[in-house]
């Protein structure tokens, strides 16, 4: 029975771990233990290390292919922080918007500060696992401080909470890399662009540190900007330094794979942000009515649109994503860098198109109340009483607040029931000639709209649509508050219009433009005019928000406003992307704008491209079976899938493959035919 045997868990678990390959004197390499991860296809890509540095003046690292189990549960937490948020923090008007940014900002710089260490350089230990601890600790601050971050209301216990957690979170990354610095000593390349990395959390944890202190209570300080300028800065020196050293690079990971399922996890909480709506939806049709039978075909509709335009998001975004591997240094750290814009108006698009499908049963249920109290309205004749009159108003009002419920109860049923007093105190002449007395007409028409608000407001809280809170100095509301909060109920979805389309044209933009770093060949004159066509179909979703430019035009319903609020609102944005992913799959023509490019779908040229480098790499690998092995020493990595121990390899200049000593050579060929195949290599070992 072996030690192995013995273990009582599936593999011994180190003190400290490493992925640092180190050489032995008989120039095998030693493969530190990789974690457990998902089976993933190999790749071919190689770092860009000086081939002038000897291999033991150089760190080598081991990078598996894809995303481990630890790194999968710390991805959860991002789900959780996000779900919480995004069901606690309305966006009911500017402010709060912004303040929505800035926490997406603050939690995807975190998460994406974390997982740029874990791609690179974590390895299965006692050490790591502890650190990994507090970096779940971190993001159960994040969902502690979610529920009350408001930069204009702070809570100083709050936000100096905040403070405290992104300084542990970063101080715990100079830990990570600090050890990593400790682990590389012996090498004389690679130490100095780690120990100033390390350097760099160091310096960003004694800031947000210092932060903490500037927190007051009474006051509200405006420091808490260093968090958003700091994380950003953080990503950016970070990317920046993966450019600038070998030993940072991103070429090899799975980092590629770690922003895939982020994306997923957001659409994801896309999906369940439209579950949670279409719940609202069931509670407000059946549960309050049980005469009714089915929704009507605009709810149906708007109900498969937003289904539709998460599934067809999804699409675009994979069918758009070739091989990461294919991108240089330069470009996947731009394509990395448009996944922060990218998600957070993903985020944002996700939540109002969920808000488009409320709006429509909103509108549908303000409807069907209105037109109950105006046919009561239209019964009142010479011989109705004002007491009548308010009775039967009565009627119509009690009992539709008993079933939706008002947000503030007291204050609502004390105000309707003084408007109606009010009524019944108008002169019974008045409603057989309204006209006769002004002072009374406009009296009774501010008594009506009280009510009639009223209802809307009870409409708005059942869907949690509700205004933000505005009281003036005194603390009191005014007399027709009912009436103000109506309008400002209605300004909040004008809002979520502004920025429903704009985030609607973001995305689709980012989305083209990381297509276009992703797809490196295949750019005939027709990929580039669909290309454009997409771009194009992104700026007109952007400018579609100057409709609602002016609030006041929306409000009073003006010529050239009816589009805000109408029911094709959603079905414009998925229809346009469903036009993207048609124009997608749209095979090639052949023979029209296509150069020397043969008939293709988008990715055809770069598949024939592939077939004939297969043919040059198998021929390649027939004459010099050590190939794949020097090409990983000289790389400074390690493959998962290459765990062999070979004899050290002579270096090679100017990307030529020397014939190996003891090989033999093959017969004298055509100089054109052996300078095709040089340039055969040439391309494969620049790749």
């Amino acid at each position: 029975m072996s030690h192995h045997d013995l273990d009582y868990a599936g593999k011994r678990l180190q003190l400290l771990g490493s992925r640092v390959v180190e050489p032995e004197q008989s120039g095998h390499r030693v493969i530190p233990t990789s974690h457990h991860h998902h089976a993933h296809p190999p790749h071919e890509e190689t770092e860009d290390v000086n081939p002038e540095k000897g291999s033991r003046d150089t760190p080598k690292f081991h990078k598996p292919h894809a995303a481990t189990n630890f790194e999968l549960f710390y991805d959860l937490w991002f789900v959780a922080n996000l779900n919480v948020f995004t069901s606690v923090h309305d966006i009911s008007n500017f402010s709060r918007f912004t303040s929505f940014i800035g926490y997406m900002v603050l939690l995807w710089t975190t998460w994406g500060l974390t997982t740029l260490y874990d791609v690179r350089f974590t390895a299965d230990s006692i050490w790591e696992r502890c650190c990994k601890a507090v970096h779940l600790g971190v993001m159960i601050g994040f969902a502690e401080i979610g529920t009350n971050f408001d930069p204009n209301d702070q809570i100083v216990s709050v936000f100096r909470a905040m403070s405290l957690f992104l300084a542990v979170s970063r101080f715990v990354l100079f830990l990570q890399y600090g050890m990593v610095t400790f682990q590389i000593r012996k090498y004389a390349d690679g130490k100095r662009p780690m120990f100033f990395t390390a350097l760099l959390h160091l310096i960003a944890a004694a800031i947000y540190f210092g932060v903490s202190f500037r927190y007051n209570l009474g006051k509200s300080s405006r420091v808490f900007l260093v968090w958003y300028i700091g994380g950003v800065v953080e990503m950016s020196l970070h990317l920046s330094f993966s450019q600038m050293a070998h030993v940072l690079t991103f070429l090899g990971t799975h980092l590629g794979e770690r922003l895939n399922l982020l994306t997923l996890v957001i659409l994801g909480e896309g999906c369940i942000i439209l579950a949670k709506s279409i719940t609202l939806l069931v509670k407000d049709t059946y549960l309050k009515d049980s005469t009714y039978t089915i929704w009507s075909s605009t709810l149906i509709g708007l109900v498969t649109a937003g289904t539709a335009l998460i599934y067809i998001i999804f699409q675009i975004y994979f069918d758009w994503m070739h091989d990461e591997h294919s991108m240089s240094k330069r470009h996947q750290v731009l394509w990395t860098s448009l996944h922060l814009p990218f998600h957070i108006a993903l985020v944002l698009l996700l939540e109002a198109s969920s808000i488009f499908v409320v709006w429509a049963r909103v509108l549908e249920s303000i409807n069907a109340a209105l037109l109950k109290f105006l046919s009561v309205e239209a019964k009142f004749s010479e011989d109705t009483t004002s007491e009548e009159a308010s009775e039967a108003l009565a009627n119509v009002i009690q009992p539709f607040l008993k079933k939706y419920q008002p947000l503030e109860v007291l204050e609502t049923w004390e105000s309707v029931n003084e408007t109606l007093e009010d009524i019944a105190k108008i002169p019974n002449s008045f409603w057989g000639d309204p006209l006769a007395d002004n002072s009374t007409l406009n009296d009774y028409q501010s008594d009506r709209a009280e009510l009639m608000n009223t209802m809307i407001n009870a409409v708005y809280n059942a869907f949690h649509l509700n205004p933000p809170e505005e009281e003036d100095e005194s603390g009191s509301k005014t007399e027709f508050w009912q009436s103000e909060a109506a309008v400002a109920s209605a300004k909040r979805f004008i809002l979520v219009f502004i920025y429903a389309f704009a985030c609607a044209g973001i995305v689709l933009l980012f989305l083209t433009i990381m297509h276009i770093i992703s797809k490196r060949r295949g750019w005939s004159p027709f990929n580039i005019f669909r290309t454009a066509i997409c771009i194009s179909i992104s700026i007109f979703l952007a400018m579609l928000t100057t409709i609602a430019a002016n609030q006041e035009a929306v409000l009073d319903n003006k010529k050239g406003t009816s589009f805000v609020g109408s029911p094709w609102m959603l079905p414009t944005i998925t229809l346009s992307y469903f036009a993207v992913l048609v124009l997608t799959h749209l095979p090639h023509p052949s023979g029209w704008c296509m150069g020397n490019m043969g008939r293709g779908a988008y990715g055809g040229v770069k598949g024939q491209e592939e077939h004939r480098r297969g043919h040059a790499s198998s021929d390649m690998n027939r004459r010099n079976r050590y190939v794949v092995d020097s090409e990983a020493q000289r790389s400074g990595y390690s493959s998962a899938d290459n765990e062999i121990f070979s004899p050290p390899l002579p270096h090679y200049d100017d990307h030529r493959v020397r014939p190996i000593q003891g090989e033999t050579r093959r017969p004298r060929r055509s100089q054109d035919r052996r300078s095709r195949e040089m340039n055969s290599q040439d391309r494969r070992y620049k790749r």
